[in-house]
């Protein structure tokens, strides 16, 4: 059974005796979460990620990111995780500053430690996580032209031919945060899995908006990978793929929350996608 999501009082409750929470706020932002910045009697300060109607939506398994946010740790990309329950998962909090925007060379230095790690053992496929969203949107997000693109990209479904690795999947500069040591941390490990790294490649270029054919580039120097014309095909290939996904993401968001800001990026993608006759 899917765990209730806990108000703060309810947090707060549940955490003790471990834990002495002393204030409790909701964090702004997060589409597939709404997190809560806790702040406990030693000084010691959370966050804590629930579970809630929205990880099912989505698809998504704090078990996993607590295993994600283990690995990465252990290699310096983040801080470790405090505890799992049932109802969610207590991380430590990050001191510092989102970025704002993130320099390409940072985006590909990071995203090569990323592809570096262990690998998990959860996988990723892009074109079974696009049914699992088609089969949550309700009939009013199922519109013909959303149909037909949906059935086009799976009848579509394709592997690449580069290796698996440990990917993010979600590596925006919201995600980034600047420690007051300079060091940058990474945040938010709930969509990381076993995936292909160029997907990954392609949804850090449109989460930044920077360029990806330049992002490979210097991605695969980092990594001194030779075949750099496969990773370019590949992650071509890739591209419409992140946009398909993207569309049900933020058709779900808006079904969720009712932000025009989901609808109008679900539209924008829609005719982007119809532009280039997806189907």
């Amino acid at each position: 059974m899917q765990p209730i999501e806990l108000d703060k009082a309810a947090v707060v409750e549940r955490l003790r005796p471990h834990f002495i929470i002393e204030n409790a706020q909701w964090l702004e932002g997060g589409l597939s979460n709404r997190c809560m910045k806790l702040s406990g009697s030693d000084g010691r300060e959370f966050v804590w990620r629930p579970n809630g109607q929205p990880t099912k939506i989505f698809g998504l398994s704090r078990q996993n990111e607590h295993d994600a946010l283990l690995i990465a740790s252990q290699m310096g990309l983040t801080s470790r995780p405090v505890a799992l329950y049932p109802e969610g998962l207590l991380n430590e909090w990050v001191k510092g500053d989102v970025l704002v925007s993130a320099e390409l060379d940072m985006l590909a230095e990071l995203q090569a430690k990323v592809h570096e790690l262990p690998a998990l053992t959860n996988r990723f496929d892009p074109f079974e996580k696009g049914q699992h969203y088609f089969r949550c949107l309700s009939s009013d997000s199922l519109t013909h032209d959303v149909v037909s693109i949906h059935q086009y990209f799976q009848r579509s479904a394709f592997k690449s031919d580069l290796t698996l690795t440990t990917s993010h999947y979600d590596l925006g500069a919201y995600n980034l945060i600047r420690q007051p040591n300079g060091e940058v941390k990474v945040i938010d490990w709930e969509y990381a899995a076993l995936g292909d790294p160029a997907l990954d490649l392609v949804m850090t270029s449109i989460a930044n908006d920077v360029d990806l054919e330049t992002l490979v580039n210097r991605y695969c120097q980092k990594r001194r990978i030779e075949n750099v014309e496969l990773w370019h095909k590949t992650c071509e290939r890739w591209l419409p793929v992140a946009h398909y996904l993207g569309l049900l993401w933020f058709l779900l968001g808006f079904e969720l929350y009712g932000l025009p800001l989901y609808q109008e990026r679900a539209f924008q993608l829609l005719a982007d996608l119809n532009k280039q006759r997806y189907p």
